[in-house]
């Protein structure tokens, strides 16, 4: 009959001293190689198992159904720390083959093996599908593996290998609350219900074993009432405090969220100042350079003209090298022959002296005050400057 059975009641672990894990090196050097000495289940009593209560593991009906089994740690499938075949069943008790096991390259396993050759204490647990299972109630027993189990109990008298798994700690009944131990699996199990047995009297020294009376789940949960309202309200609690936590935690985790989102928004935000300040930076520098660049044609332009330099100021004004410019880029050409009409333009209409005193006429001097020789001199001065111009020099007497 197919059952649904909380995942961790799948995972048993047998506390003591028989079921440990430990790393042993043989060889010598680079020949030197770990192997993994693993008891899995000795074959005794898991006692107190918040699901089974006292459980035994029938070791003539455990089955391997596949070539290789892993071996975790915590039955977490992203804990690896080896695999391994054929698991021995020799002297009452599940061992892994350690000649028939190989660690994987992990952290968690390389870490396991330095841990356990240390001595840290490993214990071991295994993970299950029970197909056959015998409920004793109390002052019921059954034998298995060579000794007597007294109700209340159950037996695996049959059930299928998954994994083993090296642990920390050994099973604690107040784990039912994990996710791991709370998520149901679809399970087929025949199951049945040993009752204490009332010898008669003359038969008191030699009580008959009542027959195995098999029941259904729903027969079970109809005469056991009190029972499953019990283990319905404990898992009831134990759901609402795993779900009180995660809600807790979805709440931190979006508070952080939040303040990551926040922290990086202003991130942005000083970047993107940072850019445009860098943009105004680089724009004024390509405007001087631009300034930069038509003041020397500017320059180059008025250096050859015939303008006087008085007038230099009085021009530029009259072409603008932003005119010319597209994208960042002058017109060098376009702006040369703009300021050439321009000059052009001036020296037409008569702006074309350079020289100071340009069209003046000799002056009125008195010489009866000056000096023969000084009047020469003026006269030779004057008709250099009227040279300069173009001018005819003046007559001297």
């Amino acid at each position: 009959m197919e059952t649904k059975i909380p995942r961790g009641a799948l995972r048993v672990v047998e506390t003591g001293e028989g079921c440990q894990a430990i790393t042993e090196f043989f060889g010598e050097g680079k020949d030197k190689k770990p192997r993994l000495k693993m008891v899995a289940y000795s074959g005794g009593v898991i006692k107190d198992h918040w699901y089974w209560n006292d459980l035994a593991i029938d070791l003539s009906g455990i089955k391997f159904s596949k070539g290789k089994f892993p071996i975790l740690e915590d039955h977490d499938t992203s804990q690896k720390i080896a695999f391994s075949k054929d698991p021995i069943l020799d002297n009452g008790k599940l061992e892994i083959d350690p000649d028939k096991t190989q660690f994987v390259d992990t952290e968690v396993s390389k870490e396991f093996q330095k841990l356990s050759a240390e001595g840290f204490p490993y214990q071991c647990s295994i993970y299950a599908h029970p197909m056959v299972v015998e409920r004793l109630e109390e002052g019921a027993s059954v034998e298995v593996n060579g000794f007597t189990l007294k109700g209340p109990a159950s037996v695996w008298r049959e059930c299928e290998f998954k994994e083993a798994s090296v642990c920390v700690f050994g099973w604690d009944s107040k784990t039912t609350a994990t996710a791991f131990s709370k998520e149901e699996v679809d399970i087929d199990i025949e199951e049945t219900v040993l009752e204490a047995v009332k010898p008669k009297l003359k038969l008191r020294n030699k009580p008959k074993v009542k027959e195995v009376n098999r029941m259904k789940l729903n027969e079970i949960l109809e005469k056991y009432p009190e029972a499953a309202e019990e283990f319905a309200l404990e898992v009831k609690k134990q759901v609402d405090i795993e779900s009180a936590k995660q809600t807790a935690t979805l709440t931190q985790e979006n508070t952080d969220l939040k303040a990551k989102l926040e922290a990086q928004k202003q991130k942005n935000e000083a970047l993107n100042d940072r850019v445009l300040d860098l943009e105004k930076k680089d724009a004024l520098r390509d405007d001087r350079e631009l300034k930069a660049s038509a003041d020397a044609i500017w320059e180059k332009k008025l250096a050859n003209s015939e303008l006087a330099e008085s007038l230099y100021v009085k021009i530029r004004p009259h072409v603008n090298h932003s005119k010319f410019t597209k994208e960042g880029v002058l017109d060098t050409e376009a702006f040369g022959e703009a300021i050439d009409a321009e000059i052009q333009d001036w020296i037409d209409k008569g702006a074309t002296s350079k020289v100071l005193g340009a069209g003046f006429t000799k002056k009125s001097v008195d010489d009866a005050k000056l000096s023969e020789e000084k009047q020469e001199s003026v006269d030779e001065d004057v008709n250099k400057l009227r040279g300069f111009v173009g001018q005819n020099p003046l007559e001297t007497k």
